[in-house]
C-alpha cells in the first residue's frame, strides 16, 4: 500500500485509492489518495490546469458540466425572480440563498464579494435582491462578458492582490464550487479573511465527499480541474486551522421538493471517469445548452407538488437496495458558513 501525507491535514493516514487515473485531458494520469484523518480525497501530482482553464473558459457553452453555467448566463436576466430560478436549479445556489438568509443585515447594507464570479450570474442574481454586491475572478475574458452583459461592478484582479488595497472591506464572501480547484485552500482562505469585517463570514460550497462511502474513488471534476473532492470533516479542519466558527446549511427543504438519490452501488463500478479533451485539445463529446420552454418550466413547477410519490419510489428503491442514499438534510453538495471571530 502506497502512503503519502495529506496535503491538506498532513496526516500520515492516507492510502491510494487507485493508481493511473485518467484525468480532464486524456495523457495526464494521477494517482488518486483518500486521508483517513479528514476524509479529503485529493490526486497526486497536482498539476497547473492554466491552459485547461484557458480552453473551458473559452468554450464552456459546450463542454458537459459547464454548458448549464453559460444556460445560467443566457437565460438569467429573462427571470423574474433570478435568485430563486438559481436556487431551484441547484443545491449550491439553494446553499448560498439560505446562507444569506441567516446573516441578520438587510441586503442593502449587507456588502458582499462573490469570488471567482465567472460569468457573473450569481452577483447579478444577488444584485436584483438589492445586495451590495461586487464579482470578482481571475479571467479577464469572464470578466469582460459580465460586465457587458449585466453592469460595471465586475474586477478583473486576483483575490491576493485586491485583498492588499481593500482589508476588512466586506461582511460576506461567497465561494461557490471554488475552493476544490485551488491548490493550497488554507492560504485562499486566509486571504479572503483580510477582506472580511469584524464578524465576517465566508460562505463556502464544494462537491460533498462524505455522502460517498471510501470505496467511492472520485465523483468530481477530473484532475487537475478539481485538486480536492472535501467532506465535512475536511471544511472542519480548515475552520479549526483557522479559529473560525462554523455552520453547515441544511438541505432539507430542497430536497422536499426536488428529491433526489445517490447510487453507491452504480458508482462504485465506476472506476475510471471519461476524459473530456483528447490529445489535439478536442471535445470527446460535446453538451450544447437547450433552451426549456415555458410548457416544460411549468410541468416542471406542477412536478414539485407530486414530490412525493417520487420519495415513495425512492424508499422502494432502497428497500430492494440498501446502498442508494436518499438525500435529506446533506446531499451532492456542503454549503458551510465560516465566521470570523
Amino acid at each position: 500500500m502506497i502512503k503519502s501525507n495529506c496535503p491538506l491535514c498532513n496526516s500520515k493516514n492516507t492510502f491510494l485509492q487507485q493508481n493511473d487515473f485518467t484525468g480532464y485531458k486524456v495523457d495526464m494520469k494521477f494517482q488518486i489518495h483518500i486521508c483517513e484523518n479528514c476524509e479529503t480525497s485529493y490526486p497526486f501530482p497536482m498539476l497547473n490546469a492554466d491552459k485547461l482553464y484557458d480552453f473551458i473558459y473559452k468554450n464552456q457553452h459546450r463542454i458537459p458540466g459547464y454548458s448549464r453555467y453559460w444556460y445560467y448566463f443566457k437565460e438569467i436576466k429573462k427571470q423574474r425572480n433570478p435568485l430563486s430560478f438559481l436556487a431551484d436549479s441547484g443545491e449550491a445556489y439553494f446553499g448560498i440563498r439560505e446562507a444569506l438568509l441567516k446573516i441578520k443585515k438587510t441586503k442593502e447594507n449587507l456588502k458582499v464579494l462573490d469570488v471567482g464570479c465567472g460569468l457573473g450570474y450569481l452577483t447579478y442574481a444577488l444584485k436584483s435582491e438589492q445586495y451590495d454586491v461586487y464579482g470578482i475572478d481571475i479571467s479577464k475574458e469572464a470578466i469582460n462578458n459580465a460586465k457587458k452583459h449585466f453592469g460595471n461592478y465586475f474586477i478583473s484582479q486576483d483575490i491576493f492582490e485586491y485583498a492588499k488595497n481593500n482589508k476588512n472591506s466586506f461582511d460576506v464572501i461567497i465561494l461557490t464550487e471554488l475552493i476544490e480547484h485551488l491548490e493550497n485552500p488554507i492560504d485562499f482562505l486566509k486571504t479572503s479573511l483580510n477582506l472580511l469585517n469584524k464578524n465576517g463570514k465566508i460562505i463556502i460550497t464544494t462537491p460533498n465527499r462524505s455522502i460517498a462511502n471510501s470505496d467511492i474513488v472520485w465523483l468530481t471534476e477530473s484532475p487537475p480541474i478539481h485538486h480536492w473532492w472535501y467532506s465535512e470533516k475536511s471544511i472542519a479542519y480548515m475552520a479549526k486551522k483557522l479559529n473560525l466558527k462554523l455552520e453547515f446549511v441544511s438541505f432539507k427543504k430542497f430536497y422536499a421538493r426536488k428529491p433526489k438519490i445517490y447510487n453507491i452501488r452504480r458508482y462504485k463500478k465506476r472506476r475510471f471517469r471519461s476524459p473530456t479533451i483528447n490529445e489535439n485539445w478536442e471535445l470527446y463529446k460535446e453538451k450544447i445548452p437547450r433552451k426549456k420552454g415555458n410548457l416544460e418550466m411549468q410541468l416542471k413547477k406542477i412536478s414539485y407538488n407530486f414530490s412525493f410519490i417520487v420519495k415513495f419510489i425512492f424508499k422502494v428503491m432502497k428497500f430492494f437496495n440498501p446502498s442508494i442514499i436518499i438525500c435529506k438534510e446533506r446531499g451532492k453538495f456542503i454549503c458551510a458558513i465560516l465566521v470570523k471571530t
